[in-house]
């Protein structure tokens, strides 16, 4: 894998992850965020929480050297990678699990996991987890560059539900500028979201 800068393994925990997997700030984080899916994943297939936190380990594991090792195919986006690993790592894992012949008391709940429609409800989850992460990012880097006033209107009309006459009266702004503001951050949100997809699968291509 080529060097990236510090400023570029920021677009996603994924490709930090990907570029080493021994950085324990990106390792904690990574797990926090995309474990929870997982851990979720598990306890709606009724797995009990101590086996759903074993699950989720591993399979963070899988996932975590999958990225350091899976090939770049040219007809790949980044999200396709995405799915592609957590397949392979779901495979992997069910494969040691049958090995191993776990205790029968948990067996129907993890055959429940290893099935084609739990796994891809899986990768969804972690792939909706990615582009989550993205609009996160986008947000804060339009949130630096815009007037805080318009941020507060943006957040209060589209985030909180308010309507257009409430946040002018709350922030002492005209109303049309309000429905401006909302315009304008979702607009440069919408572009800084295009731009982090550009720039993950730049990254992406160069790491692979």
């Amino acid at each position: 894998m080529s060097d990236i800068s510090a400023s570029q393994t920021h677009v996603s925990l994924l490709l930090r992850i990907r570029e080493n997997d021994r950085d324990p700030e990106a390792w904690n984080a990574f797990v926090n965020r995309y474990g929870r899916r997982i851990y979720e994943w598990c306890l709606n297939r009724k797995l009990q929480p101590a086996d759903a936190e074993d699950v989720t380990q591993n399979v963070l594991i899988k996932l975590a050297r999958q990225m350091g090792s899976f090939e770049y195919q040219s007809n790949l986006t980044f999200r396709g990678w995405l799915r592609r690993i957590t397949e392979n790592a779901i495979t992997d894992f069910f494969r040691e699990l049958r090995a191993e012949k776990r205790a029968s008391e948990i067996q129907a709940e993890l055959d429940q996991l290893d099935s084609a429609v739990a796994q891809a409800d899986l990768t969804t989850r972690l792939c909706d987890e990615f582009d989550l992460e993205i609009l996160e990012i986008a947000k804060q880097r339009v949130k630096q560059r815009i007037e805080p006033q318009r941020w507060k209107a943006w957040e209060q009309i589209s985030i909180e539900q308010k309507s257009g006459h409430e946040v002018a009266e709350e922030l002492g702004m005209l109303v049309p500028t309000v429905y401006s503001s909302r315009y304008q951050v979702q607009k440069m949100i919408a572009a800084e979201v295009e731009k982090l997809q550009e720039s993950s699968e730049q990254i992406f291509r160069l790491n692979s």
